[in-house]
């Protein structure tokens, strides 16, 4: 089974594969030109498996037997931001030179979200007040000891536990007591129906104050399962490191704030959440 999407608007392969595998969360699911994703399908959490490659002007996709693949198809649009329709992105560095000039350095570049809310979710209880490397060690162990190893194209693709599996977590080494408790609490949620990107994203705004009821999800993490996740491409996360790689980006030694940045951020709409990103990532390379 396979499919074909063609991107509305700038894309970059290379630049996608790049964030996918240089990201910690993500990492496991390797780098270009080839990349092999696994992941629990949205709804059923059904473990699937896609091949991707870029041709012809298209992401194209070898889907592993036994979901469906109109269901991954939409997962992984998501996934890579190609959900979006991106033809007005370009205005937004017409609009804002500082924005235009990283656009510049990093063309095509759109957000890699997680694969889903609730791998996200997972990840921001495993990851809090460690690492990204000692969390990414702790992901790859729940992947190898609790998740599935499946088959696609020419290799073989990692998929994460879905919830019915953490549910039935014992001590995990290198999480303390608290977190473990706290995974079958995301699981549960999962299994609720909870962490559905659809209904996360028909709460609009208030999405973030709702996943704040979750087991271990604080201010920051409500925003990024809801950003990061969902794929809500004009959300603007307010938060330290984004308003700091703005500051930075605009050679300030302050962040704006008030309505001096609402007058920024407006300019960039209705791309805020995908230029938020692309500071994040300029920052985090140095430029």
């Amino acid at each position: 089974m396979s499919f074909a999407i063609e991107p509305l608007g700038p894309f970059s392969w290379e630049l996608a594969t790049d964030m996918l595998g240089t990201f910690p969360p993500t990492a496991h699911h390797g780098r270009g030109p080839v990349v092999r994703m696994g992941f629990p399908l949205d709804g059923t959490f059904d473990p699937a498996a896609v091949e991707l490659r870029w041709e012809d002007g298209a992401l194209r996709a070898e889907v592993a037997a036994g979901v469906d693949p109109e269901a991954v198809r939409a997962q992984v649009a998501r996934i890579f931001s190609l959900d979006v329709d991106g033809r007005g992105y370009p205005a937004v560095g017409e609009r804002d030179p500082v924005i235009g000039r990283l656009m510049a350095e990093r063309p095509g570049q759109r957000p890699v979200l997680f694969t889903s809310p609730y791998e996200c979710a997972a990840w921001a209880v495993i990851s809090q007040r460690i690492s990204r490397a000692q969390a990414a060690a702790i992901k790859d162990r729940l992947i190898d000891e609790h998740g599935s190893a499946i088959p696609v194209g020419g290799g073989v693709a990692r998929c994460f536990p879905p919830p019915d599996r953490l549910l039935g977590l014992g001590a995990v080494k290198g999480l303390p007591d608290v977190k473990v408790e706290r995974l079958r609490g995301i699981a549960r949620a999962a299994l609720d129906g909870r962490l559905d990107p659809e209904r996360i994203r028909a709460l609009g705004g208030s999405a973030p104050h709702t996943l704040r009821r979750l087991p271990g999800i604080g201010e920051f993490w409500s925003q990024g399962i809801y950003t990061r996740a969902c794929s809500v491409p004009d959300a603007f996360p307010i938060e330290p490191r984004t308003l700091a790689a703005l500051a930075a980006a605009r050679g300030e030694t302050s962040p704006p704030a008030g309505a001096a940045l609402d007058a920024i951020t407006e300019r960039w709409r209705p791309y805020r959440m995908w230029v938020a990103v692309l500071l994040r990532l300029t920052a985090a390379r140095g430029r």
